[in-house]
């Protein structure tokens, strides 16, 4: 997990990994310190003041590139954004982290990255894209978490007591037992729960990670969207049954090769066959396809589906193409299949997109 390197304090290091500490009530110090945002970006925070400055460039745990966010929307609300690359020579290397959250209701939604996190009864669980958790312990250790990625899309929220008294006023048969406990204050309350990101809570964390708000009322707009994800969380809570465990172990080897699969996606519009990709990469079949559901929450045949959806959307929006040949490009061997999965991922038909028909509903004259 990427987070504000002053928070972070190294504690120890293994073969070849780092081991380090971070405290909620720590992060929640710089927030204070940093101002209404404090924005992390390759290892540092924007600051004017050299003291700030000069404390954070004490540790840097890794050198990453893309964007990390700390924001302190109140006194008991604190919202992290991460979507980053690690990158030099730590990138791959073991990395653990020893989370304090005692006071916190801490809520993970993650839809890039994998980790191993170890919860104070002992438990492991195996975590990957497309996955959320609640977590709260009055132990030192809320989680002890082993870092299996170098690519993180996470959106992490964060509230005392207080906020849940205030802001999420539930009946009292909407929340576990020992959800109650902490929102009543108390300070032994441990819980752990665990499973996959719904359609919506992957939208909220995507408008997040990238809000469509920059003006000043940005702070209200994310705020609304941190109620509106723990809510969903809240409301998944009901499900009966948590995620399961790993069918299989990763190692950084594989998370590496299964990362490189991604960019080989990224940038092929051709079909490529699980077989192909697998030798491309190194990994043998069954694990490519388990570990790529497993780490980026989608099946490799999802996800470039997804990958090729977006290439004709552009292509559409710049008139650089017909709808017949995006859906080719696509991978569609009919207009109307085309068109189903393009109003099932953007809301809209194809034909809607190109640049005539946007002038059309704007009521510009046509040319």
């Amino acid at each position: 997990m990427s987070t504000p390197p002053d928070a972070a304090t190294r504690d120890g290091t293994g073969p070849g990994g780092h081991a380090y500490a971070l405290s909620l009530a720590e992060l929640q110090g710089l927030a204070h310190v940093a101002g209404d945002c404090g924005r992390l970006s390759l290892g540092t925070v924007q600051s004017t003041d050299p003291v700030l400055q000069a404390r954070l460039r004490t540790v840097v745990p890794r050198v990453c590139s893309g964007l990390s966010e700390l924001l302190n929307l109140s006194d008991d609300l604190l919202l992290i954004r991460s979507d980053f690359q690690a990158e030099g020579p730590r990138a791959g290397a073991a990395s653990q982290w020893r989370i304090d959250a005692r006071g916190w209701m801490y809520l993970h939604f993650r839809l890039d990255g994998l980790t191993c996190d170890l919860t104070p009864d002992g438990r492991r669980h195996t975590l990957g894209g497309g996955s959320f958790f609640l977590a709260t312990s009055p132990q030192p250790q809320t989680l002890v978490r082993e870092v299996l990625s170098d690519h993180w899309r996470v959106v992490t929220v964060a509230f005392r007591p207080s906020f849940a008294d205030r802001d999420l006023r539930a009946p009292d048969a909407a929340l576990p037992q020992e959800l109650r406990r902490f929102q009543s204050g108390d300070a032994e309350a441990e819980f752990f729960y665990a499973s996959q990101l719904t359609l919506d809570m992957s939208s909220a964390v995507r408008s997040l990670l990238a809000p469509a708000i920059q003006t000043p009322v940005r702070p209200i707009y994310l705020r609304a969207k941190v109620v509106e994800l723990v809510c969903l969380a809240i409301e998944q809570l009901q499900m009966p049954a948590p995620a399961a465990q790993a069918p299989l172990k990763l190692s950084y080897r594989d998370t590496r090769a299964l990362e490189e699969a991604r960019k080989v996606l990224d940038s092929c519009t051709e079909p490529v066959s699980l077989d192909q990709l697998a030798r491309r990469v190194g990994l043998n079949r069954r694990k490519l396809a388990l570990g790529f559901k497993m780490l980026f929450g989608a099946t490799v045949g999802e996800y470039h589906r997804d990958v090729r959806l977006e290439t004709a959307y552009r292509m559409l929006g710049s008139a650089t193409a017909s709808v017949g040949y995006a859906a080719a490009v696509a991978g569609y061997s009919d207009v109307g299949s085309f068109g189903k999965a393009f109003r099932a991922r953007y809301g809209c038909l194809p034909s809607d997109v190109r640049p005539s028909a946007a002038a059309r509903r704007l009521g510009a004259p046509r040319k």
